[in-house]
């Protein structure tokens, strides 16, 4: 989308007396308690509007830009000695002490743009605005400082680094300089010492770990600062590259931090414009620019987006050490790819809402990219609780699923239910297949096969357990989306404690093109030391728990 059509599209939505462009809130499903599609002002929203008035330049945007901006630092919490200082609500109507809880995120998000604004048109300002946005970033740098998270926190700890530095130079406060240095070289070590970032290829952040190294180079001239940020942002490149898949446009799984069934139009867009290879979004158009000056995606790494470097290819990559997991053992990422399709799974990992621990894609004659995902479903959304166990050869993969408790519902830490005693409907293991075209089959004997044009993903089932009740698995055709799936309850809410809620279940999956013929093998479970279920298809194997364990262990 070009600015002014953004502008455009922004000035409809203005309301002169919030002094910020008012929208249709919608949330995640955690930190805010504003019902969807209630009118609504948001924060980020008006930062980023403000700063596509103050690119436009005209006397009336600039006039504008300064309304906005007045009004969005009117919402920050100065008071040093509040737990909120230095954030902002996400929207004007719920300040900070009114969420459910606070996103201190906020400080980064709100304070980064804040940072371009007096970096690239401070002098656009009038004296008392342009000092009032200085405090403002101080706060939003003070509390990032005093947060402090960790370099495996990928998107924040990158954009806290360049809030910190990009305000110790332009408010001259050589201290927050110096933690931006350390915050953002912590972040390049640890990708260093893996293959990967803690969060892992995710769409949704690794686009923003570009722009805001982008938004470095407008916003921090420091030497030692932009040399780690040229490094870091190399690296991003490389870690989006290797998992891109040509044939369908999409990202091969798995993904940590996911938001959408396929790459969104603004992704895309921004995608091709820093690689120049062809790639287009599934279904419509970006509704946001980037406001970002662009850098190019490096020569040598842009190529991967034009072509696989071959056909098949496997890729195995350690995302994260045993020290930051809450499993305790190393993330490690499979992901498979041939011309036209894809599929990766990730060894081992808990099932929340933006987690895609098992995702492919392949391209038929009606879909440029028809969609391949498992999930655990606690009365109909992803349940953070539910933990998986994979093992990938190939475009095979065995997967095999237990509960854990002291853990959230629908977000890990945010929503846990006392006791960890969850009030439960209906909960169900699914593999579903998206896209124009898709069909389910039963095949017999525990099989099944979802398909889409040339292609199909066999899955090889056996009965579930779940608080001593038997499930079979099933074919279901809903709309757009085929799967197969076992319900493993579904009546009265009952309230279960997942201290006690044992679980066992195990789907394997092979993604087959044309005549290719299935396995044979059955797909089995037996006892492995007496606190362990080990499960066997095919010549893979993997190891679960056969009770529920904590959360974090």
């Amino acid at each position: 989308m070009q600015r002014e059509d953004y502008l455009t599209r922004l000035d409809a939505r203005y309301d002169p007396v919030a002094r910020m462009p008012w929208c249709r809130a919608s949330g995640p499903g955690y930190h805010t308690r504003i019902p969807d599609g209630t009118p609504a002002h948001q924060t980020r929203e008006a930062a980023d509007y403000a700063i596509a008035l103050l690119q436009d330049g005209g006397a009336e945007r600039v006039a504008r830009a300064h309304d906005v901006l007045t009004a969005l630092v009117d919402l920050q919490v100065t008071d040093p000695r509040s737990e909120h200082h230095g954030i902002w609500g996400w929207f004007l109507e719920e300040p900070p002490e009114r969420m459910a809880p606070a996103d201190w995120n906020w400080a980064d998000f709100i304070g980064v743009r804040l940072a371009q604004v007096l970096a690239a048109h401070g002098d656009a300002l009038d004296a008392p605005l342009r000092a009032r946005v200085r405090d403002a970033l101080r706060h939003a740098a003070r509390a990032i400082v005093r947060r402090d998270v960790g370099p495996a926190y990928t998107n924040i700890a990158v954009m806290g680094a360049v809030v910190t530095a990009a305000a110790g130079e332009l408010l001259d406060e050589r201290a927050l300089l110096d933690y931006g240095r350390r915050r953002l070289g912590a972040v390049l070590a640890l990708l260093r010492e893996t293959d990967g970032f803690t969060e892992y290829n995710s769409p949704a952040y690794g686009r923003v770990v570009l722009e805001e190294l982008e938004r470095a180079a407008l916003a921090v001239t420091d030497p030692s600062f932009t040399a780690t940020a040229r490094t870091l942002r190399e690296h991003t490149w490389a870690a989006l590259a290797e998992r891109f898949h040509p044939g369908t446009g999409q990202l091969a799984g798995p993904v940590s931090r996911g938001y959408h069934d396929w790459l969104r139009p603004e992704l895309a867009d921004y995608l091709a414009a820093r690689t120049g290879a062809a790639i287009a979004a599934r279904e419509g158009t970006a509704t946001e620019p980037s406001l970002v000056p662009p850098l190019p995606c490096p020569p040598a790494v842009a190529r991967r987006f034009r072509a696989l470097p071959a056909d098949p290819l496997e890729l195995r990559s350690r995302f994260a050490s045993s020290a930051d997991t809450p499993a305790g053992g190393d993330t490690v990422g499979t992901s498979w790819f041939t011309e036209d399709a894809c599929l990766g799974s990730v060894n081992e990992e808990f099932a929340w809402t933006q987690r895609q621990v098992l995702l492919g894609y392949w391209r038929t004659s009606r879909d440029p990219a028809v969609r391949l995902r498992a999930r655990m479903l606690l009365n109909g959304h992803d349940l953070s609780a539910a933990w998986c166990r994979q093992v990938q050869h190939g475009p095979r993969v065995l997967s095999a699923w237990w509960l854990s408790y002291d853990s959230g519902d629908f977000h890990p830490e945010l929503d846990r239910p006392a006791g960890s005693v969850f009030r439960v409907r209906e909960l169900r293991l699914r593999v579903g297949l998206r896209g124009r075209g898709v069909t389910a089959r039963p095949l017999g004997r525990g099989r099944f096969a979802l398909c889409a044009g040339d292609r199909r993903a066999v899955v090889h089932t056996a009965d579930a357990e779940f608080l001593g009740r038997t499930a079979s698995w099933q074919a279901v055709v809903d709309g757009d989306e085929a799967r197969i799936e076992v319900v493993l309850h579904a009546g009265p809410p009952r309230d279960v404690d997942f201290h006690h809620a044992r679980l066992r279940a195990a789907f394997a999956l092979e993604l087959l093109a044309g005549g290719e013929p299935h396995r044979d093998a059955p797909l089995t479970r037996a006892p492995d030391g007496g606190t362990d279920l080990r499960w066997h298809w095919d010549d893979l194997a993997v190891t679960v728990p056969d009770h529920p364990t904590p959360f974090r262990r």
